[in-house]
């Protein structure tokens, strides 16, 4: 380990790597997605209209909230092949725009999803799972929130729920809150560019978030999460940033689903036919990424490339980042109810890089190994910061703007291992308990 000062003419190095990833589940295809359905109205007195002019869909009518903020659609299927371009209308007075998939099946997304007449926020709530594309894409003025959720709350028990009828009229203001009632809750895979407007903030919720696409939001802020079943994700809202707080839900009598949604192996083979991801399903159904052979199970969330202003990544079980890219203006947090992995390869480095505080904390573990490439390496221009129960196994190089620590969850020194040479560049203190490793 080589511990120096920062030299305070250090310019910041931004790394980009431009180039084709070749995506496949155990063997590589031609880019498509196949299943992927039209977008049908639901039935049920929500009022959701469909208009189709060739491959261009238009979602219009439904039915406005008591305050008129909130506009609410209802979907039996909601899907778009890469051809295809489906547009929420809406107005100047509608803040949000929120739809629920209710027929039971993934929603498979390969197309351009737009807002027209307005600067809504969109919120789209399937608990089967949602799967994005290679070619999936955004044009929406305003926030996007994803979620594999039963629920989204409004306060004082008004519900907008994924199943059944909706008391339309009470759901007014923001949403606050996501309850996840399944004990399985769905997946949601990403293998397209989802990228907002400048400012926005796009969110990912689910029971297992596997991105091996961009997820970018400029001078906004990216959540990726995933959640146990039988939970209440809380969103605050200062400025309508997405913050995450997890509990277990107060209302015992959320309304059960129907069905089940589909494990993560099954998505990703019955769901998805050819769909692009470096993701294997072995025969005996485990997942794994191809690459690495690192295990994906449900609680995962696996991310190859974000930039934003401000972003989470949050697992309930592992946070797996392998050849990621992951880039903020602000403050970086890498949190994992389990372990949080990272790896380089000779072809391509792993890079966090956070021009505010980087946070990593796996409550069980950090397991970081970055010895393949020479760009790879964690930077910050605050703190920097790695938490965990147990040592830390850390091989990487550590460059930041202020102090750098080695905690155990309860803020005490923690330990280090470090298999292979790491260097610290520092610009303040540098704190641990001790350390094992190369010298």
């Amino acid at each position: 380990m080589k511990a120096v000062g920062w030299h305070s003419n250090w310019l910041w190095k931004l790394f980009s790597l431009v180039g084709e990833i070749y995506l496949g589940i155990a063997i590589l295809y031609p880019v498509h997605v196949a299943k992927a359905e039209s977008i049908i109205p639901a039935t049920d007195g929500t009022g959701t209209s469909i208009t189709i002019y060739g491959n261009e869909l238009t979602v219009d009518g439904g039915t406005v909230s008591g305050d008129s903020a909130n506009l609410f659609h209802s979907f039996q299927e909601f899907g778009l092949t890469a051809e295809q371009t489906v547009t929420f209308l809406s107005n100047p007075r509608i803040r949000n725009i929120l739809g629920r998939v209710i027929g039971g099946k993934p929603s498979i997304v390969d197309g351009l999803i737009r807002i027209a007449g307005g600067n809504s926020n969109l919120f789209l709530m399937n608990p089967a799972g949602w799967v994005f594309g290679a070619n999936a894409r955004l044009n929406i003025p305003g926030d996007l929130t994803v979620t594999t959720a039963n629920r989204i709350g409004f306060g004082e028990d008004n519900w907008f729920t994924s199943f059944g009828s909706n008391d339309y009229q009470t759901l007014i203001g923001n949403p606050k809150t996501l309850a996840f009632d399944s004990t399985q809750p769905g997946s949601i895979i990403n293998a397209g560019n989802l990228e907002l407007l400048e400012g926005n903030n796009l969110s990912l919720i689910g029971g297992s978030v596997i991105s091996t696409g961009n997820v970018s939001a400029a001078n906004g802020t990216v959540t990726l999460a995933a959640v146990d079943g039988a939970n209440l994700v809380r969103i605050s809202q200062p400025g309508h940033l997405l913050n995450i707080e997890i509990e277990l839900p107060t209302d015992a009598d959320g309304e059960q689903l129907p069905f089940t949604p589909q494990d993560l192996p099954t998505l990703l083979t019955d769901g998805v036919e050819g769909l692009q991801t470096p993701i294997v399903v072995k025969p005996d159904g485990k997942v794994q990424l191809a690459d690495s052979g690192l295990p994906i199970e449900m609680g995962d969330v696996v991310a190859r490339e974000v930039n934003a202003q401000t972003a989470t990544l949050s697992a309930a079980n592992n946070l797996t980042l392998v050849e990621s890219q992951l880039s903020t203006t602000g403050d970086l947090n890498l949190l994992a109810g389990n372990t949080v992995r990272s790896h380089d390869s000779l072809a391509r480095p792993f890079i966090a890089e956070a021009l505010g505080n980087l946070s990593i904390q796996g409550n069980q573990a950090i397991e970081i190994s970055t010895p393949n490439h020479q760009a790879s390496g964690l930077f910050s221009g605050g703190n920097m910061v790695l938490r965990s129960a147990n040592p830390v196994q850390g091989s990487s190089r550590y460059q930041t703007g202020a102090s750098f620590r080695i905690e155990q969850l309860d803020g005490s020194p923690g330990n280090w291992i470090s298999p292979d040479d790491s260097i610290i560049l520092a610009n303040g203190d540098v704190s641990l308990g001790n350390y094992q490793g190369a010298s």
